[in-house]
């Protein structure tokens, strides 16, 4: 369009220096022009809200079914089918009043735009599935394209923050041509940062809009003079050599979404839109389009908005979709939206006028400086006048907290607080990513820190949703799907000027009229988008079950739907940080004949840390889901106070033990509650027994935390997400690695499983150790391991090397087969379940001594520890003769005898003084602990001594022998045997130090006194000691036993036989479009071996070739033919032979339809 009229105004010279002079130069990326070769297709799966996207901006699609489903189960329905992002914009280009040349002078200066006659261009950017502007071939649509660079190109995704392979292979485009954080995930927050249970992100530019460019038009706006499509990628696939397009618009997405059941229902869309051309724009307007697809049918739909929390929603007239199931209700929140940062306005009312994303922090001010209405700023905020304070200039919200650095030595110790100024990488101390402090100097230097294209620290700038002075949303219009007859003035995107009526006006309508298939957009401008500058526009999709009487009637209530948006409000608020849930273990499953054992890692008690409770370790406890359903739906069946299914049911839950069990009272979801366990301890291995083999079973393993107790009515305890992510056909895509998919099986026959291979092991411990195997699949076959013991020491006897008192406090587990490598340990600051315990009486931490304990599973084994005793204990059954016989009483000292606790053997000879005692001094206590004070005869000679067995004298290489005292019973002075007794304790030299335990021959007399050789053995109940050590390993790999094919053949079964419909392996099918997957299941087959299966007559029906792994008997037939025919009821012959040594089998099976 053109201006012709001369515009005269009158402008304030204070207005023409808010409005001069804002552009600088992006510093940002310098990325390629989009191309349609980067397009990629993805799924947001990280919680209930499923929906398919392509990194051009585009959501969901039509007519595609399984594109957009809520919530993501087989009760779920088609919502949506299509969100766009919308950019619209006016340009202006000098006219020179020549009609014969081309006018290309762009006008950004208000003065001259008023001044000048001039051209009027509009734009409207975007990417959808119809309607788009192309070009003359009617092959290239201009809009969004995405950019290479910010995913895998080998890959099959868009980057996204669950799949490792999706990420580009060079790092991620940083400033200019560099690249940053190779290997980790681009997150909003940083390197490797992740705040939501699923995050995607992609670039797309509008280099390829060549409208106004071409060679017929006399008015043509070019937004980077100089540069080409290709210059940067010589290779792209489409309009290379053509000038950059467009308006010069760089557009980068993330999505976010998170699994807490407060958020599950709910999924965020964040836009940073920045402008890389060459020119201010002056008048640009964001938005978003969306078509409205509820329950799959779109046009029985209603819709309402709501002008004071900015949220429109939309439900079916009759609640009923596809299918006849219940459809719930769409919302769509506005929640960003671009700020004006140079009118001197407070667009926002939050009391400041100055707001800034890109703003570096030169200087501290006064609590009260920048703020230009206190009380506004106090209300917006939710502060106190207590809560201002001094801060930085650029931080104009005041919440960026400095650390307290209390050592001075310019590095965060885990023990100070760093608050937010962890520097530009967004990687804080005690993050598994951490590697030290930022090179840069940005970490610990009490500044707040931005640099564009690399990243910013929390709570300031690009991370701080709030430090931007917003004009919030506009324009709002809801109305039936515009009709696709020719027109340039139906409000589709390639009528530009059409669509930026829509978008750029101010004017927020409810829809009044009748039901229909409703489109919704939303809008915020006009407003300046300068050259280099950044500004954003988000929004959240949100569900819910609310009843339909209230959604119909005149206050279209929705209860559900707005908690939701009250939560989604404070994600928003807190910078898109919410309740994380613990780091997600990762799962092992190995099938076995009728049981599944399952196994997974420590990650999530050991290294959770969440930020937003303080950057503490919140982990709970462990849940176990099995679902026969790829959609994991079987265990959903804890309702909600409406009957909506909520939670899911664990068939294992296991949690620390802390006080903290049983049902929330807080964070309630819809009246229901979470269950934080019953204090068991925690486990990371369970077995389930329960399954049926040839049945494939979907197992999930999740931690979960304690939730947020006391942040307003309480935040529920979140939990890792589940995904299995599925294609059109419903065939698995990818699982989340806390996701294991098993099918139980017997025994392929002749298989002969590997063994552990124990070695006899004298140990001073008498507790019991037994490894077995319990995930043959993890095994480290031909590995030699050996296990040994941590003690803590709780009392001593002077002066003696073996005389102490011990418990032990930790297990170490070592393979031993190349070198020595620790691969397990247990001890006080990690254990499993209640395996240790401590006892605050003496301080000290003791395996627990109530029960067998078992280890976590390493490399495939579990080990079942018995401790015997916690403290050591006199042992009756084990003290006897064990040569000869005689009469003698032994009595332990129950005080000192504990610390003395070892075998002892008291040999008997012909000599009279075989041993003579060599104490002459020293207290000597009996066994309750008493002194015999001056009742003692030393030095006294005996025909017997007493061995220490459990230790050798290395002096001598002989079992040290103890010392013995007299207590003088009778007080005579003289040494009777019959009558006084013998105090057996520590050889420590000329001083008594202990009494181990006590002999007398009171009711002996001389025929019945010990003979000679005759030897009586002492013990003890000990704990296991540090020298303990058990040695085993793993034989090799699970062997063949080739004379065993054959009658294990014999059994052989076709399940079912008869075939009868269906059967309970073949999974449900959710897709109306697809057909039943039949399965018949052969089983106890060999690994390798071939079955033919024939008709009644003879004819080959289907051959089936077996190359299973060596322990899996089982095979399931798709029941179709070699020609992918389904096969008709009937009788079938099947054979199979063994291919390992020729063995045969033939059996016969029925099918019934």
């Amino acid at each position: 369009m053109m201006w012709s009229d001369t515009k005269t105004i009158t402008i304030l010279p204070l207005v023409l220096g808010l409005v001069l002079g804002q552009g600088i130069e992006y510093e940002g990326p310098e990325d390629p022009a989009g191309d349609i070769a980067a397009e990629k297709e993805g799924y947001m799966t990280g919680n209930r809200v499923f929906i398919y996207f392509r990194n051009t901006t585009e959501l969901s699609d039509w007519p595609r079914v399984n594109v957009s489903k809520w919530p993501n189960n087989p009760n779920g329905l088609k919502m949506t089918d299509g969100i766009g992002l919308l950019v619209g914009a006016k340009v202006y280009i000098e006219d020179d009043g020549d009609d014969s040349t081309v006018d290309s002078t762009a006008l950004t200066d208000p003065v001259d735009i008023y001044t000048t006659d001039h051209h009027t261009l509009y734009y409207l950017q975007t990417s959808y599935r119809e309607e788009m502007d192309k070009d003359p071939t009617g092959t290239v649509e201009w809009g969004f394209y995405p950019v290479f660079g910010y995913f895998n190109e080998t890959g099959e995704y868009p980057a996204v923050s669950n799949i490792e392979s999706s990420w580009p292979i060079n790092g991620w485009p940083s400033t200019g041509f560099e690249t940053k954080w190779h290997g980790e995930w681009n997150g909003r927050f940083g390197r490797g940062v992740i705040y939501a249970d699923q995050e995607s992100y992609y670039v797309v530019n509008d280099a390829q809009d060549q409208e106004n460019l071409g060679a017929e038009d006399m008015v043509r706006y070019f937004p980077r003079p100089g540069h080409n499509v290709g210059d940067l990628n010589p290779e792209v696939t489409i309009q290379p050599g053509v000038p950059w397009g467009g308006i010069g618009l760089r557009v980068s997405v993330r999505g976010f979404q998170w699994n807490n059941p407060q958020a599950r229902d709910a999924i965020f869309w964040e836009y940073s839109i920045a402008n890389i051309s060459d020119h201010d724009l002056r008048d640009v307007a964001f938005g978003y389009w969306l078509d409205n697809s509820i329950g799959g049918d779109g046009d029985d739909d209603l819709g309402y908005f709501n002008k004071q929390v900015d949220m429109a929603y939309s439900w079916d007239i009759n609640g009923i979709g596809a299918g006849g199931l219940p459809t719930g209700v769409m919302g769509f929140a506005y929640l960003e939206s671009p700020g004006l940062a140079y009118d001197y306005a407070d667009n926002d009312n939050d009391g400041l006028t100055n707001e800034k994303r890109d703003n570096e922090a030169v200087a501290i001010i006064g609590p009260t400086a920048g703020i230009t209405d206190v009380d506004a700023f106090l209300e917006f905020y939710k502060l106190s006048a207590e809560d201002l304070r001094d801060h930085w200039d650029a931080d104009e919200d005041q919440d960026w907290d400095d650390g307290e650095d209390l050592n001075g030595d310019g590095v965060y110790q885990l023990s100070e607080y760093y608050g937010d100024d962890i520097g530009i990488d967004g990687v804080a101390p005690g993050e598994l990513n951490y590697y030290g402090p930022d090179i840069d100097g940005t970490e610990c230097n009490h500044r707040p820190d931005f640099l564009i294209g690399v990243g910013c620290e929390p709570d300031f700038n690009t991370t701080d949703v709030s430090e931007s002075d917003m004009v919030g949303l506009t324009a709002f219009r809801m109305f039936p799907i515009p009709s696709h007859a020719p027109s340039n003035e139906t409000m589709w995107f390639k009528n530009d000027q059409a669509m930026w009526n829509l978008v750029g006006i101010d004017s927020l309508e409810e829809y009044t009229e009748n039901i229909s298939n409703l489109v919704e957009v939303f809008a915020s401008g006009p407003f300046p988008l300068y050259r280099g500058r950044v500004e954003r526009i988000s929004m959240s999709e949100l569900h819910s079950y609310d009843p339909l009487a209230g959604l119909n009637s005149l206050d279209h209530t929705a209860p559900a739907l707005y908690e939701l948006k009250r939560i989604v409000q404070v994600i928003y608020e807190k910078d898109y940080r919410f309740a994380q849930p613990p780091k997600m273990p990762t799962l092992t499953a190995t099938a076995g004949d009728g049981e599944v054992i399952l196994t997974w890692d420590d990650v999530a008690d050991t290294k959770t840390r969440d930020p937003f409770v303080g950057n503490v370790n919140d982990f709970e406890g462990y849940k176990v889901y099995r679902s026969t359903d790829k959609y994991l739906s079987d265990p959903e069946i804890i309702t909600d106070g409406y009957g909506t299914p909520m939670f899911k049911k664990p068939i294992y839950q296991c949690d620390l033990v802390d006080d903290l069990l049983g049902f929330t009272d807080f964070g309630l979801v819809n009246g229901t509650a979470y269950n934080l366990g019953y204090d068991t301890g925690i486990n990371h291995i369970f077995v389930d027994n329960t399954v049926q083999n040839g049945r494939t079973y979907y197992y999930a393993v999740v931690a979960y935390d304690y939730g947020v107790p006391d942040l307003g009515p309480g935040i529920s305890p979140s939990e890792n997400n589940t995904v299995i992510e599925l294609d059109e056909a419903e065939t698995v895509r990818t699982i989340g690695k806390n996701v294991a998919i098993v099918v139980p099986h017997q025994r392929a026959a002749g298989y002969v499983p590997p063994t552990v291979e124990m070695e006899q092991a004298v140990l001073l411990g008498s507790g019991s150790v037994t490894p077995s195997i319990r995930a043959e699949g993890s095994l480290r076959t031909g590995h030699d391991y050996y296990l040994t013991f941590s003690v803590d020491t709780i009392a001593t006897v002077s002066s003696y090397e073996h005389g102490f008192e011990y418990v032990t406090n930790g297990i170490l587990i070592y393979d031993d087969t190349d070198s020595s490598v620790l691969v397990y340990q247990e001890n006080e600051s990690k254990y499993i379940g209640t395996n240790l315990i401590y006892r605050d009486t003496l301080e000290y931490w003791t395996l627990n001594p109530s029960g067998t304990i078992f280890t976590d599973v390493f490399d495939g084994m579990q080990i079942e520890i018995d401790p015997g005793v916690e403290t050591p204990s006199y042992n009756y059954d084990n003290s006897n003769w064990i040569n000869g016989t005689g009469i003698m009483r032994v009595t332990p000292s129950l005080v000192e005898g504990g610390r003395m606790p070892w075998k002892y053997n008291i040999v008997f000879t012909d000599d009279d003084s075989a041993y003579v005692g060599t104490a002459r001094s020293g207290t000597v206590r009996d066994e309750n602990g008493s002194s015999i004070g001056s009742d003692k005869i030393t030095e006294p000679a005996v025909s017997f001594f007493i061995q220490n067995t459990s230790f050798i004298d290395t002096s001598t290489g002989q079992y040290e022998l103890m010392d013995i005292v007299v207590h003088d019973v009778n007080s005579n002075d003289v040494f009777d045997l019959y009558e006084d007794r013998i105090f057996v304790g520590a050889p420590t030299g000329t001083r008594w130090r202990a009494t181990a335990f006590i002999i007398d021959f009171q009711l002996a007399t001389e025929s019945t006194y010990p003979s000679p050789e005759s030897v009586y053995q002492v013990d003890w109940e000990r704990p296991f000691y540090e020298t303990d050590t058990i040695r085993f390993s793993i034989g090799a790999d699970g062997n063949l036993d080739r004379s065993a094919i054959a009658s294990d053949m014999d059994s052989i079964r076709v399940v079912p036989n008869p075939y009868v419909m269906t059967n309970m392996m073949e999974s449900a099918v959710g897709n109306p479009f697809l057909n039943q997957r039949r399965r018949l299941m052969f089983t106890h087959v060999p690994s390798d071996c071939i079955i033919k299966i024939f008709t009644i007559s003879g004819v080959l029906v289907d051959e089936i070739l077996v190359s299973n792994e060596p322990e899996n008997g089982i095979i399931h037939w798709d029941m179709l033919t070699r020609e992918n025919l389904e096969i008709a009821a009937g009788m079938y012959i099947y054979h199979i032979d063994a291919q390992e040594t020729g063995d045969q089998k033939l059996g016969k099976f029925a099918v019934i339809k």
